[in-house]
């Protein structure tokens, strides 16, 4: 039976890797992002939580709000709306709709915009029954994490996007004078 199971491991494991499957990795980000803070309209939230892990993941020194000398990823909106989709017979909510909105800009060390504003908006809906209103509770909770971490690696693979202004001034200075 441990043969049995090692060989269906080591095919599995060899299956995943013909596919071209791998885990992600943080990208790394560019200089002008080695050292970035955050501000956010709600400093405490998930959001701002997720996206510090992923930058220190990335290489990047967090620093204090409006600390000189870093880049700034400023979030001026953040938030996770529950609409109702639909009603049934009895008027009774049948369909929630949660709609995680984020509104973001970067700048760097002296202010110039690296990334305008950009929203970014993601909607999932869900059955509701209000025979099972903890498990629902359970599955708008669930939700909003998924939302949440979906925008969470948008914003991440658009920081990876971001040119050094910097260093494309430097490398053009340095193609005149050869």
């Amino acid at each position: 039976m441990r043969k049995l199971t090692a060989l269906l491991l080591a095919s599995l494991t060899l299956l995943l890797a013909a596919c071209g499957f791998g885990l992600r990795e943080a990208r790394p980000l560019a200089e002008v992002l080695l050292s970035v803070s955050i501000d956010a309209v709600n400093p405490d939230s998930l959001l701002v939580a997720d996206l510090e892990r992923e930058l220190e993941a990335a290489g990047t020194t967090l620093r204090p709000a409006g600390a000189a000398g870093a880049a700034q990823l400023r979030i001026p909106t953040d938030s996770a709306e529950r609409r109702v989709v639909s009603l049934d017979q009895r008027a009774k909510v049948g369909e929630y709709e949660i709609v995680y909105r984020v509104v973001y800009e970067v700048l760097d060390a002296e202010g110039k915009v690296l990334v305008p504003p950009t929203t970014l908006q993601l909607a999932r809906a869900y059955a509701f029954d209000e025979q099972q209103a903890i498990g629902a509770a359970q599955e708008e909770d669930m939700i909003r994490n998924e939302l949440r971490r979906e925008l969470v690696r948008m914003i991440m693979e658009r920081l990876a996007r971001v040119s050094d202004p910097n260093a494309a001034h430097q490398k053009r200075a340095s193609a005149v004078r050869q």
